[in-house]
């Protein structure tokens, strides 16, 4: 009958209707980007509008709809730039694990970038908390095995840095330095490596450096899609540039490197590179010119496009 033809009709078009709907909610879910966070490096802050907030503006630009979440540590631009500087990064970090747990945006995980320290500090997130989890982590100039010697002033807030060099130079495992600047929580000196694993509070840790390892935290790196290590060809910020790279200065010399792959650190797998590389998930990268040097057409092409877009 005709009624039951109009009928038939109608569930068809509604069927129809039901699986257009499916099949668009498909494509913006295929079609939307994993959320990015980014974390600054020393005396920048968060949304400087000459560096981080450029690079957001990019990567927005580049990827439309993308959410970037830059973290900020303080209530201010001042209290973030001093954090840089001037605290406790195992406090910083438990902060920042919390931003990253409650922000609904970021539920189902993240592409990350280090920027300077920032890499290291993103790394320790990855290895301490990863809920939600990162999937591809970009460091640029990243001090993973530490810096040997106090970092130069040059492109930051000078009078706060000035303070942390003189900090320093009193002594990075002084209890009362090693607590409270920032620098002093990743020098890892190759001329007392022993003080270095009794005194350091950080970087010895995530780096499985102590005696008694944590098994979490290679757990938890290993699941990363990609590992991509920047290091800048020029870098005199940075020594030995080589950390940028997992590498470290031989104990008790300033000239001879260790590279990652030679370093008891990849070798005897503390952290899970080892396991990482066996599975072609660590990328070097370099970018020629000195510390935080870059383009943002190299951000775009070389992050970006290859690492972002997903």
């Amino acid at each position: 009958s005709s009624s039951s033809s109009s009928s038939l009709m109608m569930m068809l078009v509604k069927t129809f209707v039901v699986i257009a709907v499916v099949l668009a909610t498909l494509d913006v879910v295929a079609a939307a980007n994993r959320p990015v966070v980014i974390w600054h490096g020393m005396g920048d802050t968060c949304c400087n509008p000459l560096s981080m907030g450029m690079v957001k503006n990019k990567i927005e630009k580049t990827l439309p709809g993308i959410y970037v979440k830059s973290i900020e540590i303080g209530n201010n631009t001042f209290g973030d730039q001093m954090a840089g500087f001037f605290g406790n990064v195992n406090d910083q970090l438990s902060t920042v694990c919390e931003q990253l747990a409650n922000d609904p945006q970021l539920a189902n995980g993240f592409n990350a970038i280090g920027f300077s320290q920032g890499g290291q500090f993103l790394r320790a997130y990855v290895e301490r908390c990863n809920s939600p989890p990162v999937y591809n982590l970009i460091t640029f100039g990243g001090q993973h095995m530490g810096v040997a010697e106090i970092p130069h002033c040059e492109w930051t807030n000078s009078t706060l840095c000035e303070l942390m060099a003189e900090a320093l130079g009193v002594g990075a495992y002084v209890d009362g330095i090693r607590d409270f600047s920032v620098q002093a929580q990743y020098f890892r000196s190759s001329y007392d490596y022993q003080k270095y694993l009794e005194k350091n509070i950080f970087l010895a840790d995530i780096n499985n450096e102590n005696q008694q390892k944590n098994a979490t935290y290679k757990q938890n790196l290993i699941t990363l899609n990609k590992l991509v290590l920047i290091q800048f060809t020029e870098d005199t910020m940075v020594i030995p540039r080589a950390s940028e790279y997992f590498g470290s200065f031989k104990n008790g010399a300033m000239s001879e490197v260790i590279p990652m792959r030679q370093h008891p650190i990849y070798t005897e797998d503390w952290i899970g590179l080892k396991e990482l590389d066996a599975s072609n998930k660590i990328v070097e990268m370099a970018c020629h010119g000195d510390h935080m040097q870059f383009t943002m057409e190299y951000l775009v092409d070389n992050v970006v496009k290859p690492y972002l877009d997903n």
